[in-house]
């Protein structure tokens, strides 16, 4: 079979495929399949927009961090979209730190039993909301007073407390002394990833804006996190990972890759 008939054959069935899964997904709500509490994005009181509110939730189900601490809570409005995105991963402890304990409004049943108050202030009470958790933090938001000093502080205080591959996340990044503090930190470490602006939609006040995540990583842990994510779907990493370097199903079934003695190779590999 040439390969432009191989590759319509395959597009009839790729076309077949897309249309079945489509049904699915339109059936998963009728039949009670419809596990992600996304919505709790939405619903949330926060002043978050509602870029900042997605990808907050995308970012802790995508990352599944299993001890978060939160510096700033007010009224509990990220504690519920971030506890939700836990609840969906089935994994999740978050300890919240804030000094004004009265203004949190989110029920334990609103953040589904993942989530401890504490009260106190950044920097000098973070050491007794880490003794909430019972290792180091995979996940840090900060969200409290938007100035330099206050974000510096933050920032050094948590350092200690992120696991290998650890995520920082902070919000009002298009704040000046935010963004500053930031800069700073990154530049005074060898073992920050400065991972950048991922929202960009900025509110417009007078004389700043603020809104908007920066996200840096302490540290890197990539080959545990890829081993650990193989073992949770019960799936053996490979033993030999490079006879895997061009393994793509797609690509099989239309004739650009094919199985040789030692893995897998383009067939005009021999020529290139």
């Amino acid at each position: 079979m040439g390969l432009g008939i191989k590759t319509k054959a395959v597009s009839l069935m790729e076309s077949a495929r897309w249309r079945v899964g489509a049904i699915g997904q339109k059936l998963r709500p009728a039949l009670g399949l419809a596990g992600a509490r996304v919505n709790a994005s939405f619903q949330s009181p926060t002043d978050m927009c509602d870029t900042d509110r997605i990808y907050i939730y995308a970012l802790v189900r995508g990352l599944r961090p299993k001890r978060a601490l939160e510096i700033g809570t007010r009224w509990g409005g990220s504690a519920r979209i971030i506890t939700a995105a836990m609840q969906d991963n089935g994994v999740g402890k978050l300890v919240g730190l804030d000094p004004a304990t009265g203004s949190f409004r989110a029920s334990n049943r609103a953040t589904h039993g993942r989530f401890t108050l504490v009260e106190g202030r950044s920097p000098e009470d973070v050491g007794k909301a880490m003794a909430h958790h019972d290792g180091l933090l995979d996940f840090a938001f900060v969200d409290a007073l938007h100035t330099y000093h206050s974000c510096a502080a933050d920032l050094h205080v948590l350092a200690p407390h992120m696991a290998p591959g650890g995520h920082i996340l902070f919000h009002d990044a298009f704040h000046p002394g935010i963004r500053a503090a930031a800069d700073e930190f990154v530049a005074s470490r060898d073992d920050v990833t400065d991972l950048g602006m991922v929202t960009r939609s900025p509110s417009v006040n007078t004389p700043v804006c603020n809104q908007g995540f920066r996200l840096l990583r302490i540290g890197d842990n990539t080959d545990e996190m890829v081993r650990e994510s193989y073992q949770r779907m019960g799936v053996a990493y490979p033993d030999r990972p490079e006879r895997y370097h061009n393994f793509d199903k797609f690509a099989i079934r239309i004739g650009l890759v094919e199985e040789s003695g030692d893995g897998y190779r383009w067939k005009d590999e021999e020529n290139s």
